[in-house]
């Protein structure tokens, strides 16, 4: 009975958090509203937090797990994954600047607000906290939490384009989808690695790096 009662709390707090935040993302993409953009990161991060409460779940089973940290890092796959991600990363970059040139960089920038390398400890601590952020509400929650409802394939493609969506800026429609691509991509990967993990500090790893190795490498070759 107390079981059961646990899992359609659960099952109703994943529910209402997914809504929300495809909900909240839409209205981001349409308004570019700071409210929205909070809503977003609130609703993840609390569902979350909240159904781990309500199960108890132990740290060695959380989607969120110090503990396992170095295990999972070393199951099949995972660090040739990891490795695939960091090269895709430049060489996204590349083709982009192959394709579009300066634009390209320019649409990027006016979509992110982050401190420049100038300022490398803020910058890292920005880093730090904004991508834990979105995989713990995207991969540990909406991946995560909502596998346990559907299967993974439509919910991974559902939270990458809801990812995707997030990120979106205005501009040239070609940049703009093809911005929008490699996000889908990268959020792809992410949840496959999250499935093979179950750990949202793995797919850390690859977020975490890609955006640091943007970083110094747009000054390279777009400056």
């Amino acid at each position: 009975m107390l079981a059961s009662l646990k899992k359609d709390k659960t099952t109703v707090i994943t529910l209402v958090g997914m809504a929300v935040m495809i909900i909240a993302v839409a209205v981001k993409a349409v308004t570019s509203s700071i409210i929205a953009a909070a809503v977003i990161h609130i609703a993840g991060l609390a569902c979350f937090f909240i159904i781990e409460g309500i199960e108890k779940t132990p740290d060695s089973e959380s989607g969120l797990s110090f503990k396992r940290f170095f295990s999972d890092l070393m199951k099949p796959g995972v660090l040739i994954l990891i490795l695939f991600m960091l090269v895709l990363s430049p060489a996204e970059l590349l083709l982009s600047k192959a394709v579009f040139g300066g634009a390209y960089i320019d649409h990027v920038l006016v979509r992110i607000n982050v401190p420049g390398v100038d300022q490398l400890p803020l910058l890292l601590f920005n880093q730090t906290a904004s991508v834990l952020g979105e995989e713990i509400e995207y991969r540990a929650f909406f991946v995560g939490k909502g596998t346990k409802l559907f299967s993974f394939w439509p919910t991974a493609v559902a939270g990458a384009v809801l990812f995707a969506a997030a990120h979106y800026a205005a501009g040239s429609m070609g940049i703009v989808a093809w911005d929008l691509g490699w996000i889908f991509i990268d959020a792809i990967l992410f949840a496959i690695l999250y499935r093979k993990t179950g750990n949202c500090l793995i797919s850390f790893i690859p977020h975490f790096l890609n955006n640091i190795i943007g970083f110094f490498l747009v000054p390279i070759m777009f400056g």
